[in-house]
């Protein structure tokens, strides 16, 4: 499993955001990209060629007996630690010999530190205490769920086995990344290519990720868009596998990002789903200009006028408290002003015509309106920066 990382568009909150540029000078809430030369992930079984019963791991044995012979204990210590690897990845049998030579070749590794150096012994020991104690947490980024937190992403390392593991850590603690969800790619045996996995893995992570944390507003500015995908090796062994993620590029998150159907009450779900409907349909304006595809941008338009007017008809039939009811009316009040000049947008016949009408039906949005509706929902009343005049989503940054 390779990780990427690339900017990532959640929805904008008190404004229409224009659509992310597919190639962003930073990784496009809810857009990460690869870092050059990782190819993490070991390859492991294709589906149905599992045996009924496990047989010993071959490195395992490797491990013990060259921790039990004391022949280059370094070598049985990584011997032991691809073990345990495979183990975890594939259900081998032999954890207890891999355990066994990992232990006596670190002894090994010990007395021969001694005899070369004597009093380094005690520093040798504590930092093997230490790397027990952290490795009992990591896991391979085969086993990542959803709504799991994790530190170590393997951002930027040179180093496969690095890149191939993290570490689980409580989402109440500062972490690095949190897991989104999952999907499989196709069932094709024929490798599609890097570029094809990594471009499906970040369209269709934006999806989840959107899913995953509808109230953007809580997601911290250096969020970004991060996943896991196979490698040309996994595919062939059966890996279709990508895991979404939100992995922060500055300071480690402190909470969990998460707000969905397992966090939200109707009321806050209900709205949060609208403004995303909302920003969604926005961000499909076509590239090209009104002059250059006419068509294609008023179809947009039409677009936006059917939206607008479903959503506006939801707030107004939605869950409200008393305390939300009135300012979950005035967003839909703006919702209906805005789709009347989209219509005016879907009927222009010249440039200045379409612009003037997309530009006043942006401007029915009222950041005051959206800050009343969460505060009286409990959601988030903080905005997101706002950049060239209009709210970006957080995340846009460099490639990783």
């Amino acid at each position: 499993m390779e990780p990427s990382s690339q900017g990532w568009t959640p929805p904008a909150g008190s404004g229409p955001a224009q659509p992310p540029d597919p190639h962003p000078a930073r990784p496009a809430v809810h857009p990460y990209a690869m870092p050059a030369g990782v190819q993490p992930g070991m390859p492991y079984p294709p589906y149905g060629a599992v045996p009924q019963g496990p047989g010993t791991n071959g490195f395992a044995i490797g491990s013990l007996v060259t921790g039990v012979v004391c022949c280059l204990p370094p070598l049985g210590l990584v011997l032991g630690l691809i073990a345990l690897a495979q183990i975890r990845k594939r259900g081998d049998g032999g954890r207890g010999l891999a355990v066994a030579g990992t232990v006596l070749s670190v002894i090994s590794t010990l007395l021969v530190t001694v005899g070369v150096a004597n009093g380094t012994a005690r520093e040798a020991w504590d930092g093997f205490r230490e790397a027990a104690r952290e490795s009992a947490a990591v896991d391979s980024t085969f086993d990542l769920r959803t709504g799991q937190c994790f530190d170590t992403p393997g951002r930027g390392v040179e180093d496969e086995e690095e890149a191939a593991s993290v570490r689980i850590v409580d989402c109440d603690r500062p972490h690095e990344g949190e897991v989104t969800g999952t999907f499989t790619l196709g069932t094709s045996d024929r490798w599609p290519g890097q570029e094809a996995v990594e471009t499906e893995a970040e369209r269709r992570c934006e999806d989840v990720n959107n899913g995953y944390a509808l109230d953007w507003w809580a997601v911290p500015p250096t969020a970004e868009l991060y996943y896991y995908v196979p490698t040309r090796d996994g595919w062939r062994f059966g890996d279709r596998d990508v895991t979404c993620a939100l992995a922060s590029d500055g300071p480690k998150l402190e909470s969990s990002v998460r707000s969905d159907r397992t966090t939200l009450d109707p009321a806050q779900l209900a709205y949060l789903e609208g403004e995303l409907a909302v920003d969604t349909a926005w961000w499909e304006e076509p590239d090209d200009l009104f002059e250059d595809d006419p068509e294609a941008n008023r179809a947009w338009a039409e677009r936006m006028v059917r939206t607008l007017g479903t959503e506006a008809r939801e707030l107004r039939a939605g869950p409200w408290t008393a305390a939300a009811r009135e300012h979950a009316l005035t967003r839909a009040q703006e919702y209906d002003t805005a789709r009347r000049h989209f219509g005016r947008a879907a009927g222009a016949q010249d440039e200045d015509e379409f612009w003037n009408a997309t530009t006043d039906a942006a401007d029915a949005f009222r950041e005051e309106t959206e800050i009343a509706v969460r505060s009286a929902l409990g959601l988030a009343t903080d905005p997101p920066e706002e950049l060239d005049g209009r709210q970006e989503p957080p995340g846009d940054g460099t490639t990783v």
